[in-house]
């Protein structure tokens, strides 16, 4: 009996040594992709701004998208509880508050329903429920004026709030 119990925790010690192996050789990797598709991200919400400063307010982390030294805007990182996961997101929006793009950068919703939050139709270029708060003031978001997407109604309001609450908090703080 005790000789099985050893062969099992050698089993488990090479399996987590491999394991932690594997992880310190990735590690620097999967951050610099998450960074990627962040800067990626950051010039899908503002195509124009030729410089993104980096700054903080309150131990949070946002950008200012700027052309020629000219202020575009903000973009702020956004987390939210969905359905089945933590929904994260850049939302971009002018000085006003009036929204210029969302961009999720992660969501694990349920597939097919709350992962169209992030559903690109064919023929367009943008997820079609994030294109919906284009152009419209953080401030009057609610789902009078944002379609919710059909039997994902926890996912729709979400990111509604999340993104209400959010610009709606940073403006507050900034000014």
């Amino acid at each position: 009996m005790i000789r099985y119990g050893l062969i099992l925790l050698l089993i488990c010690f090479c399996a987590s040594l491999v394991l932690s192996v594997t992880y310190k050789f990735t590690h620097n990797r999967i951050e610099a992709q998450g960074a990627s598709e962040e800067q990626n991200a950051l010039h899908k919400i503002y195509p124009e701004a030729s410089d993104f400063d980096t700054e903080k307010l309150q131990e949070k982390t946002y950008y200012m998208a700027k052309q020629d030294n000219k202020l575009l805007g903000y973009i702020i990182k956004a987390e939210t509880q969905g359905y089945s996961s933590v929904i994260t997101m850049l939302v971009g929006f002018n000085p006003k508050g009036e929204i210029k793009g969302i961009e999720i950068l992660f969501q694990a919703e349920t597939p097919g329903l709350g992962a169209k939050i992030s559903e690109v139709i064919s023929g367009e270029n943008k997820p079609w429920f994030l294109a919906q708060f284009q152009g419209k003031q953080a401030k009057d978001l609610d789902l009078k004026n944002i379609q919710a997407i059909t039997g994902a109604t926890i996912s729709s309001r979400a990111v509604l709030d999340g993104v209400k609450k959010s610009v709606s908090d940073f403006l507050t703080q900034i000014k």
